[in-house]
C-alpha cells in the first residue's frame, strides 16, 4: 500500500499560534475599544482618565521588551507562552473587580509586564524556529490569528456587555482565555523542530522564477551604521506614526460610532469589518509585497491611511462607516508585514535583531501617546472631529516618510554611496 504522507508538524503549530494570537491579541486587546464607554458610564471616569491604563500598560511592555530575548533563551518559548497566558487571562480577571482608577491602572501594569508573553515577537520566534522556506506565508497565517480573534470577539462581548455588564465580559473573558490557551500550549506547542526529531520545513521547489518581487538585502550593516541612515529615521518615524493612529483608531472607533447614533449591533458589525480586513489585510499586503515589491506595498498602506480618517469625518453618512472599517483595517496591517521586510530590506541581517527591537519598542510607545491624547481632545471638546483632522496629518506624514525612504534606498544603490555599507548583492 502507498504510504500515506504526513502533515508537517509545523503547520500544526501555525495553526496554535493562530489561535493563541486570536485569544492573546484579538480577545484581550482589540476588545478594549467596547469597554471605554461602558466603564466609564458606570464608574463616572473621563474617557482620557480610563484609557490611560492602556499608555501604563503599553510603556510598560515596551520598558520591558528588552528583557524577553534573555527570557526565551534561557525559559524557551513554551514556558514564556505559558506563563503570559496564565498571568494575561488572571489580569483579565482582575479588570472584572475593579472599581477605581488606581485598580485599572495598577492592573494594566501587570498586563504589561507579561503583554510580550503572548506576542507577534514570541510566535515569530516560534514559527522561524520551524520554517525555513515558506517562514513568510507561514509567519502571515499566525500573524492573522490576531485580526480573526477580534472579529470574532468584539462583537460577542460587546453583546455580553449589553445583555449582562461590562464587570462580567471581563470575567467571560480571562476564564475563556485560561480554558482555551493553557491546553494549546500544553498539547501542540513544541520547541523546536529538531526536540520532535524534525527540521525546519524546507521546500525543495521553493518560488517559481519571475513571482517573488521582495528585494534581498542590498545592505548589511550594524545597528551603529543603521543609525546613521537617514532611511533608519524616516522609517521609525512612520512606523511610530502608524502605531499611534493605529492604537487611538483601535480604542475609540466604537464610542466614536456610538456617538454619533449608531447602534450597538452596528458598531460591532463595523468594528468586526475592521478585525477582519487586519486579518485578511495581512495576507494580502504579504502576497503584494512578494509580487510587486515594496513600494506598492508602503504606497497600499499610505493610501488606506489617507483614506480613513476622511471617511471617519462623513462616517454620519450610511456607507462611509463601512469604508473607514476596510480602510483602517489595511493601514493597520502596516505594523506586522512590513516592519520585518522593510528592516531587512534596508538594514539586512547583520543587527537584525536589535534594529527589529527597536522597532518594537518605538511602535510600542505610539497608543501610550495617542490613545489618551485622543480621549482627551474629546473630553475637552465634545468631539473627535479634531483628533480625525489630526490623525489625517500624520497620514500625510507616514506617506512622504515612506516614500522618502524608498527614494534614498534606491538612489544609493543606484549612485553605490552609503556610509558603512557592505553589500550583499547590486540589485535593489
Amino acid at each position: 500500500m502507498q504510504e500515506v504522507k504526513k502533515v508537517f508538524y509545523g503547520w500544526k503549530i501555525v495553526i496554535a499560534s493562530t489561535i493563541i494570537l486570536a485569544v492573546g491579541l484579538g480577545m484581550f486587546n482589540s476588545t478594549n475599544s467596547v469597554f471605554v464607554k461602558p466603564v466609564c458610564d458606570s464608574l463616572g471616569f473621563g474617557r482620557s482618565q480610563f484609557t490611560l491604563h492602556r499608555t501604563i500598560m503599553t510603556l510598560t511592555s515596551a520598558c520591558i521588551m528588552p528583557v524577553y530575548g534573555k527570557v526565551i533563551q534561557q525559559l524557551g518559548v513554551k514556558t514564556v507562552l505559558l506563563v503570559g497566558a496564565s498571568m494575561l487571562s488572571l489580569v483579565t480577571i482582575g479588570y472584572s473587580f475593579a472599581s477605581t482608577l488606581w485598580h485599572f491602572y495598577l492592573l494594566a501594569f501587570i498586563n504589561g509586564i507579561f503583554f510580550n508573553a503572548v506576542s507577534f515577537m514570541v510566535i515569530g520566534i516560534l514559527v522561524s524556529y520551524w520554517f525555513e522556506d515558506k517562514r513568510g506565508f507561514a509567519i502571515g497565517l499566525a500573524y492573522s490569528g490576531s485580526g480573526l480573534g477580534g472579529a470574532i470577539m468584539v462583537p460577542v462581548v460587546s453583546r455580553v456587555i449589553e445583555l449582562v455588564n461590562w464587570r462580567f465580559a471581563y470575567m467571560f473573558m480571562g476564564i475563556l482565555g485560561l480554558a482555551t490557551l493553557i491546553p494549546v500550549i500544553l498539547f501542540f506547542i513544541k520547541e523546536k523542530p529538531e526536540k520532535a526529531g524534525l527540521k525546519p520545513y524546507d521546500s525543495p521547489k521553493g518560488y517559481k522564477g519571475g513571482e517573488r518581487q521582495i528585494e534581498g538585502p542590498t545592505f548589511n550593516l550594524s545597528l551603529s551604521e543603521s543609525l546613521k541612515t537617514n532611511r533608519f529615521w524616516l522609517l521609525l518615524v512612520a512606523f511610530f506614526l502608524i502605531s499611534a493612529f493605529a492604537g487611538a483608531t483601535n480604542t475609540h472607533s466604537a464610542p466614536y460610532l456610538s456617538d454619533i447614533g449608531y447602534s450597538t449591533a452596528m458598531v460591532s458589525a463595523v468594528i468586526s469589518l475592521f478585525m477582519v480586513f487586519l486579518t485578511v489585510g495581512k495576507i494580502i499586503l504579504g502576497v503584494i509585497y512578494d509580487r510587486f515589491g515594496t513600494m506598492a506595498g508602503n504606497v497600499l498602506v499610505a493610501v488606506c491611511g489617507l483614506i480613513f480618517p476622511v471617511a471617519a469625518l462623513f462616517s454620519h453618512f450610511p456607507a462611509f462607516p463601512w469604508i473607514y472599517a476596510v480602510s483602517v483595517g489595511m493601514a493597520s496591517c502596516g505594523l506586522s508585514v512590513p516592519v520585518s521586510i522593510l528592516i531587512t530590506k534596508h538594514f539586512g541581517v547583520k543587527d537584525y535583531p536589535m534594529i527589529f527591537s527597536i522597532f518594537t519598542m518605538v511602535t510600542a510607545l505610539g497608543p501610550s501617546v495617542s490613545v489618551p491624547l485622543m480621549g482627551a481632545v474629546y473630553d475637552y471638546s465634545g468631539s473627535y472631529r479634531p483628533a480625525w483632522i489630526a490623525l489625517l496629518a500624520l497620514s500625510v506624514i507616514i506617506s512622504v516618510c515612506l516614500a522618502a525612504s524608498e527614494i534614498i534606498y534606491r538612489g544609493e544603490v543606484k549612485n553605490d554611496v552609503t556610509t558603512g555599507t557592505h553589500y550583499l548583492s547590486t540589485e535593489a
